[in-house]
């Protein structure tokens, strides 16, 4: 008789189960469907830091909250309790020494969490939260490199928006040393072409300067040639009185 209640117990369970849409993180769905198509790129929805609410360990508190609209406070502790009476009495799950000492071994390790989990759980979360802190730190170099990768990459960018000012400055400077070439050699062709002037002026200048020197010579001597021996002493002689009289005007002159 029992077992018969725990059999459609089972089964009213199991059929809510199948027709149940969605339960809680801790609970495995029946129905799902696997997947073989192009995945979605939606993003992931985060998982749970912490686990959902559970009842001696493992039973999830949504398989409770399901089942009590339907079959009260007791309903999952009887179906529980139905189950296990169920396997004993129909030997499909026997009692043996290993069953003692899993019990035994479950009970240590229940012991063992509750005495020690906290502690464990706390410096586990400090690992963690050097673990998180380690890499935020490195997130943030990463995220500063970037940064300044960025900025970097801006400043470029500006530098390039403003290369026709360098443009217009080379276009001016070519002109300017075009310029200054073009005066250089303007002045060159000055002072080769005054040089050579100048070259014809002197030559002309000593030209005529030799032209002169020879009149004057041949002048010379063709008057020295005309003079005769007599005519000079006669010069000779007019001169020396001339210089006697007049050395007696500066005598008689008086001394003011």
């Amino acid at each position: 008789m029992l077992s018969r209640v725990v059999l459609s117990a089972a089964a009213t369970a199991a059929a809510s189960l199948k027709n149940a849409a969605v339960l809680g993180p801790g609970v495995l769905q029946a129905t799902r469907i696997f997947h073989t198509g192009q995945p979605s790129l939606a993003p992931v929805p985060p998982l749970p830091e912490y686990g959902g609410k559970v009842r001696f360990g493992l039973i999830p508190e949504e398989f409770f909250q399901f089942l009590y609209p339907k079959t009260g406070v007791t309903g999952p502790y009887m179906l529980g309790t139905g189950l296990i009476l169920y396997f004993l009495s129909k030997e499909i799950y026997v009692i043996t020494p290993e069953t003692i000492t899993t019990i035994s071994t479950i009970g240590l390790l229940i012991y063992g969490i509750k005495k020690y989990g906290a502690s464990v759980g706390k410096f586990a979360d400090k690992l963690n939260e050097e673990k998180i802190a380690k890499l935020e730190e490195v997130k943030q170099a990463s995220i500063k490199n970037i940064q300044d990768a960025i900025d970097f990459e801006k400043a470029q960018q500006a530098l390039v928006e403003k290369r026709h000012y360098l443009f217009d400055v080379q276009r001016n400077n070519i002109a300017m040393a075009l310029e200054v070439t073009y005066r250089e050699r303007l002045h060159r062709v000055y002072k080769e072409v005054k040089n050579r002037l100048d070259y014809q002026i002197s030559v002309q200048n000593m030209m005529r300067r030799k032209e002169q020197e020879h009149m004057i010579n041949w002048v010379e001597k063709n008057v020295m040639k005309s003079i005769s021996t007599q005519q000079e002493k006669e010069t000779i002689a007019k001169c020396i009185e001339e210089l006697k009289l007049l050395a007696k005007k500066a005598q008689t002159q008086p001394v003011m």
